[in-house]
């Protein structure tokens, strides 16, 4: 027999975590569509977020979602004000400024949001959020500002 050949075992092919931006949006167009979150929907979305529900709820009853409408350009920017009166850019179902996106959701992967994004989400779709416009020339000083 010659030498031995030694058998490379393949090791088990770890599953990746889906991206925020994938599950994110599935799971609020699970939501019904109309202007109130029925009890099933806010269980269903406890049992992917837990306590940060309870802190997108508050949020938006608290009438800290505002929807920034740029003009004449159209733009529209979503803040949300967090603890401690601190404003938050968020992207629908995609990204949101604060900490907690970035290493729980992005970077760690064990949540699919953190609760701003979720409270700008739940404010749209059932329109309790404030409306600001705004003149275009104050785009990049407010982005600044969210982004700090």
């Amino acid at each position: 027999m010659e030498k031995s050949q030694k058998i490379k075992q393949k090791s088990p092919k770890k599953i990746k975590k889906s991206k925020v931006f994938e599950v994110f949006p599935e799971i609020v167009l699970q939501l019904n569509k109309d202007s109130r979150l029925s009890l099933e929907d806010i269980e269903r979305l406890e049992s992917i977020f837990g306590d940060r529900v309870k802190k997108a709820l508050e949020l938006v009853g608290e009438n800290k979602v505002h929807k920034y409408t740029f003009s004449p350009s159209g733009i529209i920017r979503w803040v949300v004000t967090g603890g401690k009166d601190k404003d938050y850019l968020v992207i629908e179902h995609t990204f949101c400024s604060c900490k907690d996106f970035l290493f729980n959701a992005l970077y760690r992967r064990e949540i699919p949001s953190c609760y701003h994004l979720l409270a700008r989400e739940i404010a749209e779709r059932t329109e309790k959020y404030e409306k600001v416009n705004v003149k275009d020339e104050l785009y990049s000083n407010l982005m600044d500002e969210w982004l700090s």
